[in-house]
């Protein structure tokens, strides 16, 4: 078998349903079970160029900084393209046991990880096989936690935090410095890095960053990085007559071909106490919703309620206050990025 030598990451025709949640990170950035498309690429093709285009040449700019290995495409013949079309949220989360195994098999620690964990004398309990947990040595799961295989793998990253009265159900991977906290979280979800979770998720996939920290359900749905969901607030993953969910962006509508998916919340939005987002809610990046219920699409840099919009230097300054938290500065390319993106995104909406 002849050794790949280029990789094009193709973002030239990006559906428009995913353009609210990869404004700000392209979908070869998703930590999905550990991992984003360009470590999987790496890891599979250590050799191989990998290449990247899209119509957005102030994002390339962004992305060629943030990677350095990562090449502006330049017309070369190519021998494996990835495109975000095989990233559709919905089809993610039917995907989720695959992902876990692509870790599994691209890292031999984890295995090394599970011979040395000694799970009767943890103090937590498991059901299932113990052959299907994997958890880092570094990570602690609490006395009172029920951890259950029997549908798939759990994968606990690096430095994890479980706290008591949480249950946890396969597949599932949590991420590097994360925290759980009194959660009931079922298959088929993905946390990503330093996430701070509780209250109940079911079958979701939650990027880098990002906060459900409080009781509140989140099912069927995808989280972007750097987004707050506050105490109580509450998907819908079911339309009341068992209907396919259809998305809405602007004036396009996405066809999930499934029945339970609940929202697509974009980088950096908020969602205040106690919302109510209803089935096939999609946010835009940079959103700060107080509305006790969303529904349908919400334009970008909204500001408590449609209609209104997030001024720029305050969402600016708040993006600074929030990554500082997690002791990470946003830096001056992404700064300029962001700037130039809410001047694009207002000016467009304008027109319309």
């Amino acid at each position: 078998m002849a050794t790949i030598q280029n990789i094009l990451i193709d973002e030239t025709n990006r559906p428009p349903i995913l353009e609210p949640i990869s404004r700000f990170h392209s979908f070869c950035e998703w930590n999905l079970a550990g991992m984003n498309l360009l470590e999987r690429i790496k890891a599979k093709n250590p050799k191989a160029n990998i290449y990247y285009r899209s119509k957005d040449t102030t994002f390339d700019t962004l992305l060629f900084q943030r990677y350095e290995f990562l090449l502006p495409y330049d017309g070369r013949e190519i021998e494996e393209v990835h495109t975000a079309d095989s990233f559709f949220p919905w089809d993610l989360q039917r995907s989720v046991t695959t992902l876990i195994e692509d870790n599994l098999s691209s890292n031999k620690n984890w295995k090394k990880y599970r011979d040395k964990f000694k799970t009767k004398s943890s103090g937590f309990h498991v059901i299932g096989k113990e052959k299907h947990l994997y958890i880092h040595p570094s990570s602690f799961v609490y006395p009172g936690v029920v951890i259950d295989t029997s549908n798939g793998p759990i994968l606990i990253d690096e430095n994890v935090k479980i706290s008591p009265f949480s249950f946890l159900e396969g597949p599932l991977y949590i991420g590097k410095e994360s925290r759980i906290d009194n959660a009931k979280i079922g298959g088929g979800t993905l946390i990503g890095q330093n996430c701070r979770v509780g209250g109940e998720v079911e079958n979701s996939i939650i990027l880098d960053y990002s906060n459900k920290h409080h009781e509140g359900f989140l099912g069927h749905s995808f989280v972007s990085s750097w987004v707050n969901i506050g105490a109580l607030a509450t998907t819908s993953d079911l339309k009341n007559n068992y209907g396919i969910v259809k998305l809405q962006y602007e004036n396009i509508e996405a066809n999930t071909g499934t029945i339970k998916f609940g929202s697509m919340i974009g980088p950096f939005s908020k969602i205040a106490i106690g919302v109510m987002m209803n089935t096939g809610s999609v946010i835009d990046i940079g959103s700060n919703l107080l509305d006790n219920r969303v529904s349908s699409y919400q334009k970008p840099f909204t500001w408590i309620s449609k209609g209104k919009t997030y001024r720029l230097e305050e969402f600016i300054q708040d993006t600074k206050k929030i990554m500082a938290r997690r002791s990470i500065n946003l830096s001056e390319a992404e700064e300029m990025y962001l700037r130039s993106l809410y001047a694009r995104l207002m000016e467009k909406s304008s027109e319309s």
